[in-house]
């Protein structure tokens, strides 16, 4: 992406260009204080965890209509930025959202691709997937394929559970997540908030 910068190559471009060599010798790496400064990486989790009876809040978003209103419409697109909260209503992360609706169902219902960022303060975890958008209207469970890819949850999979309470403003939701290689791959029903206790993290 071009940002209107141009090229410098005269004389005082030069001396500019050595004088930052130079301050850079001095000074060593840029950042090195910041970085340790940093949190520390935490270690991925060894057995399964759940984090159940969460609840999420759509903060914001944006939305194209394309072939008809999305998103009951093929060709429909948006992006949102949701927070989600612990039983206790405590916010435990911050999610990046964007979907489309590519195609209609053989049984007419329109299917969404969601592409998904959720960032806790001890990791990040990534979801992808179909799931059938005029039946999720009704306020049946739906869930998307997760991935740790940060953090605690770094190489684990599973699932993202999630059930709309209010169309474009709010959720229900719980993840189930295991160490590769401990998953189980068949697909859960959809239901509420399993009963096992929850691995809630801390806030994001």
């Amino acid at each position: 992406m071009a940002f209107g910068f141009r090229s410098r190559t005269g004389p005082a471009a030069l001396a500019g260009l050595a004088a930052l060599s130079t301050a850079a010798v001095l000074l060593g790496p840029a950042g090195t204080d910041a970085a340790a400064a940093g949190p520390a990486e935490q270690a991925p989790a060894q057995a399964c965890l759940t984090m159940k009876d969460m609840t999420e809040t759509i903060v914001d978003g944006s939305v194209r209509d394309l072939g008809g209103p999305y998103p009951h419409s093929v060709g429909g697109s948006s992006t949102y930025l949701d927070h989600l909260f612990d039983p206790a209503g405590k916010k435990v992360a911050t999610l990046y959202g964007k979907a489309n609706v590519p195609m209609t169902l053989s049984n007419g219902d329109m299917a969404e691709f969601s592409d998904e960022r959720i960032e806790f303060s001890d990791g990040v975890i990534e979801t992808a997937g179909f799931y059938d958008i005029t039946n999720a209207e009704t306020g049946t469970w739906q869930y998307l394929p997760a991935i740790g890819v940060e953090g605690r949850y770094r190489g684990m999979v599973g699932k993202r559970h999630f059930q709309i309470t209010t169309m474009g403003k709010s959720l229900n939701g719980w993840i189930e997540l295991c160490p590769a290689g401990q998953s189980d791959s068949t697909p859960a029903t959809p239901s509420a908030s399993p009963s096992s206790a929850p691995a809630t993290p801390s806030a994001g």
